[in-house]
């Protein structure tokens, strides 16, 4: 796909017309991964028409993914500062190129012009959080992530920052609800294996296998509430995990035995009358209760342990060809037109 950029950079799309010519060149050598070649094109393109608003995004969206934060500055800055339909583009990537040469409070601030200007901008806002994140500024850029994964619900790194954070925070339900979502979109990769991994150490955190048949589940008392009263779901969830340890499942697969514990999980989950009006609340409870309507907790149970190559997820995948088809559908009717 086009415009995948490395660390920070975010992709953008400029619907501009009249892409002919220099810049239809640049933009294929771009997409090949030939950034000297591309940029030429760009500039030859400015020689002959240096209004060129397209050209000039273009030229400065190569540099940013080329890593040459000086020439991406010097080519962003000024269509940053001209008013137009395009300004906040070029807010996002000069933001970005201000953030690859260290400035993060230029580039935190440069976000934030351009929300002025596009209050819902999912990547200006995205870009904002993680540059808050790279600031310690916790609380605010769970915030920004919270709206911007609002507006684009299926942004998997939208959904491992905001996991990461809660995780960090000690928002232990928070935490383990968000993980899945982006489970439920990104279920393999290496990403998807650590996050898998975290899942799986939330459910099991107080648990302790003393032998003889004898388990103890440990609650946080300090998990954190400001997300929500989550002490009943969250007890829940320790003798779901503990219940693996249980004489009738010793000889399951280890993936079958993983995925009946998130399962059951989330089958309680969207049995507790869990009420509030946090994200949590009004945005991760509502989609497993949709997938519960949909028959599809089985199914997700699955998919979000899939990374992790466990024993038994072959044969899982094999024999649930339809059921995985059912919910892809389910997911990209949760992307916003």
């Amino acid at each position: 796909m086009r415009r995948s950029l490395l660390a920070l950079v975010f992709v953008f799309a400029l619907p501009l017309l009249g892409q002919t010519g220099l810049v239809d060149e640049g933009i294929a050598l771009y997409d090949a991964g030939k950034y000297d070649e591309a940029i030429a094109k760009f500039k030859a393109a400015l020689e002959a028409n240096p209004a060129d608003e397209l050209a000039s995004y273009e030229l400065g969206l190569t540099y940013s993914t080329k890593g040459d934060n000086v020439a991406c500055k010097s080519t962003t800055e000024p269509w940053a500062s001209k008013k137009g339909k395009y300004q906040s583009a070029f807010l996002a990537i000069l933001g970005n190129c201000l953030d690859g040469m260290g400035d993060t409070d230029g580039a935190i601030k440069t976000y934030r012009r351009g929300l002025k200007i596009a209050p819902e901008d999912t990547q200006l806002l995205y870009n904002l959080a993680v540059s808050l994140m790279s600031k310690n500024e916790t609380a605010e850029a769970m915030k920004v992530l919270k709206k911007e994964l609002g507006l684009q619900p299926n942004h998997a790194s939208g959904h491992f920052a905001l996991g990461t954070l809660f995780h960090q925070e000690n928002f232990r339900a928070a935490a383990l609800l968000e993980y899945l979502r982006f489970l439920s979109v990104q279920p393999s990769g290496d990403r998807a294996k650590v996050v898998a991994e975290r899942a799986l150490e939330l459910m099991g955190a107080g648990v302790k296998n003393e032998g003889g048949g004898k388990i103890t589940v440990t609650i946080d008392p300090d998990s954190r509430k400001e997300e929500g009263d989550f002490s009943a779901f969250e007890t829940t969830m320790g003798l779901t995990a503990a219940s693996e340890t249980l004489v009738e499942n010793e000889k399951l697969r280890e993936f079958d035995k993983k995925r009946g514990t998130v399962v059951t999980m989330l089958k309680i989950l969207t049995e507790l009358d869990l009420k509030g009006r946090s994200y949590t609340h009004t945005t991760n409870i509502p989609f497993f209760k949709e997938l519960a309507k949909a028959e599809l907790l089985e199914t997700i149970g699955a998919i979000a342990l899939v990374s992790l190559g466990l024993d038994g997820t072959k044969e899982w995948v094999d024999a649930h060809g339809e059921d995985i088809k059912k919910y892809a559908a389910f997911v990209q009717q949760q992307v916003k037109p």
